[in-house]
């Protein structure tokens, strides 16, 4: 029996792969797949092309498989992964009448065995992120809530990152800066990062802080919001003296080439001349490198672009500090 299960899992995987062809066709089969007794490859795969291809018509059928999964076939999901993935697929169909759901998903925890650690956080971000596409007055309210939850994956960042996303697009700053002002030993890089990139609209009086907190941080994940923050500021570019000092002393390449591609590519002059004139003393071979790469991007429209352009294209490297 267990054979024949197998065999008829794999024939309906193939039929669906040969389908690619005709996703309209394709995506009515994927619907079909849509019940336990058709094997986890089976079903992932047509939840797949249902995420990509969103389809109003499976909403029943992946409400009635998310039940099945929450309910008697529990054990087959212990993780949550199934029911994540059918979130996903549900995202853009989901209805009003969908709110209670989705927001009991959006608390559901699960600590599956061996090691009962909580293991729902990919549930959760999906819930609310279908919840932010019909109710998204409620959806802030989950989103704050699991914006510092205990139970957040460390990780993923998992549901705190896609709650400060969630956020972000409704313009609620103020628990963001909650966040990011918080006891470090509470918050995961990535969050802080997605935090302070989406801080732009912050009163600059308190931007001070912000600096104060993060600008010797050695997490190169955290920089990155942070130069999203001053290159970005509604109020202009800010904190110059703390960007030209990083670009002229930090060793940490990797946030020194998204600060430098970043301000190439910004299209604002204010922002490209600073990236010159802050790129004059102690470069080193890596950082030549880069910004060679970099001012590829930038339009040759101005004498100092040029100029600089030509500096580089001679100077390997700065055999002083530098290229400690």
């Amino acid at each position: 029996m267990a054979k024949k299960q197998s065999a008829a899992h794999a024939e309906q995987l193939h039929h669906l792969r040969t389908l690619a062809s005709d996703r309209r066709a394709q995506v009515a089969f994927a619907v079909t797949l849509l019940a336990p007794r058709n094997g986890a490859e089976a079903i992932l795969a047509a939840l797949q092309i249902l995420t990509s291809t969103p389809h109003a018509p499976a909403r029943e059928a992946l409400l009635a498989l998310y039940a099945d999964y929450g309910g008697r076939n529990e054990k087959r999901d212990p993780a949550a992964y199934m029911r994540a993935a059918i979130l996903r697929a549900l995202r853009e169909i989901v209805l009003p009448t969908d709110v209670p759901f989705l927001a009991a998903a959006t608390a559901t925890y699960v600590f599956p065995p061996p090691d009962f650690k909580e293991e729902g956080a990919m549930l959760r971000a999906a819930a609310l992120l279908a919840l932010a596409e019909i109710e998204d007055d409620l959806a802030r309210y989950h989103a704050v809530r699991l914006l510092a939850n205990e139970h957040t994956d460390s990780m993923s960042g998992e549901p705190a990152l896609t709650a400060a996303k969630v956020l972000a697009t409704q313009g609620e700053i103020i628990p963001l800066y909650f966040y990011v002002m918080q006891d470090g030993a509470r918050v995961l890089p990535e969050v802080v990062s997605t935090c302070l990139s989406n801080l732009t609209a912050l009163r600059p009086d308190l931007l001070p802080g912000i600096l104060a907190r993060y600008a010797e941080s050695k997490n190169e994940i955290i920089l990155v919001g942070l130069f999203d923050l001053l290159l970005n500021h509604q109020a202009g570019l800010q904190a110059t003296e703390l960007i030209t000092h990083f670009l002229q002393q930090s060793q940490q390449l990797d946030a020194y080439r998204y600060l430098v591609v970043t301000m190439a590519t910004s299209g604002k002059p204010d922002v490209v001349q600073l990236l010159i004139k802050g790129s004059q003393l102690g470069v080193a071979k890596a950082k030549v490198a880069i910004l060679r790469e970099a001012m590829t991007l930038v339009p040759a429209t101005e004498p100092s672009i040029i100029q600089f352009i030509e500096q580089l294209d001679r100077f390997p490297a700065n055999p002083g500090r530098g290229n400690r």
